[in-house]
């Protein structure tokens, strides 16, 4: 009786990493920084370790938490990051959310300084074992393009739900099922945005949407970060992270909001030319140093970006 072939891994996957400087209100940890960089290490293991030769490593989007990161966060991406990561934009890593205006973004830095290989629109040649198709936010999916012997990867930045993996009113187009006209020709689809990470198909597609990176919010404690594999069957595989070194807030998923006093945050921009800080800074040392509630945070910083 012939032995069945054990499939080998080709690729690990990874999407929405959301560096920033900024700890999440949630979060305990002494130091934010050193968190990352702890998971950003478990992610370059996992290219070493996962096979007998070092596998490439697929991100589908959002590297960054905003587009416009601080040349000090910019600096810790290209001491942390993978090299050479196979890439594609995400909306929080795009002024706008338009990937047109790639060029004025940390995301931009890390593509022109070669940190990254950014595919978003193009196809990349021959991986070994499988050629990639790279669609960004707001980037609609090419057909396949036919590679001789080769898997063909789908790598996007779009949400995707499946069963209870979403957020309550999903629209029905982002159906996992939306995609299987989209998807035909591939073998495997890689989704990011969706911070739920799941197995799926659409048709004869096999697609991992490995979810969110680190637990950055209060409703993500319970939830457990991953990252992914894809071997050469077409078959894929999410793995767990570990999430020891995780400190949160006692009691931090029934926190109470506390409100955001613009009269005192007005009055502390007074001081702004004495101390040499721009806008951005100064509102988020004053993010930092007041328990603000998560969403509040959330809709100031991206307030910002506009």
């Amino acid at each position: 009786m012939p032995t069945l072939r054990k499939p080998n891994p080709i690729a690990i996957v990874v999407s929405d990493i959301h560096l920033t400087l900024l700890q999440p209100a949630c979060r305990a940890d002494k130091d934010w920084m050193a968190v990352q960089a702890e998971y950003l290490q478990q992610l370059k293991d996992a290219a070493t370790n996962a096979g007998p030769w070092p596998l490439p490593i697929l991100c589908a989007g959002d590297i960054f938490d905003r587009w416009n990161p601080s040349p000090e966060l910019i600096n810790f991406a290209l001491r942390h990051l993978p090299d050479e990561m196979i890439c594609v934009p995400g909306q929080h890593d795009l002024p706008n959310h338009r990937i047109d205006l790639m060029h004025r973004s940390g995301y931009g830095v890390l593509k022109e300084v070669k940190k990254i290989r950014d595919i978003s629109g193009t196809t990349t040649g021959n991986m070994g074992r499988f050629s990639v198709h790279g669609f960004g936010w707001g980037q609609g999916i090419e057909p396949a393009q036919r590679v001789e012997k080769f898997l063909r990867v789908a790598l996007i930045h779009r949400y995707v739900w499946t069963e209870d993996k979403k957020y309550p009113g999903a629209p029905p187009t982002a159906n996992i099922s939306a995609l299987k006209k989209d998807l035909v020709g591939y073998d495997v689809a890689v989704t990011g945005d969706n911070h739920i990470g799941f197995l799926g198909a659409a048709g004869d597609c096999q697609i991992i949407n490995v979810g969110g990176f680190i637990r950055r919010k209060s409703d993500e404690i319970d939830y457990q970060p991953g990252i992914g594999i894809i071997f050469d069957d077409s078959t894929v595989k999410r793995v767990r992270l570990d999430t020891i070194i995780d400190k949160f807030h006692p009691a931090a998923q029934g926190r109470k909001e506390v409100p955001f006093n613009m009269k005192e945050f007005i009055e502390g921009l007074e001081g702004l030319g004495e101390h040499g800080l721009d806008f951005r800074q100064a509102v988020e040392n004053h993010l930092r140093t007041n328990e603000v509630h998560p969403r509040t945070k959330e809709i100031i910083i991206k307030a910002m970006e506009t």
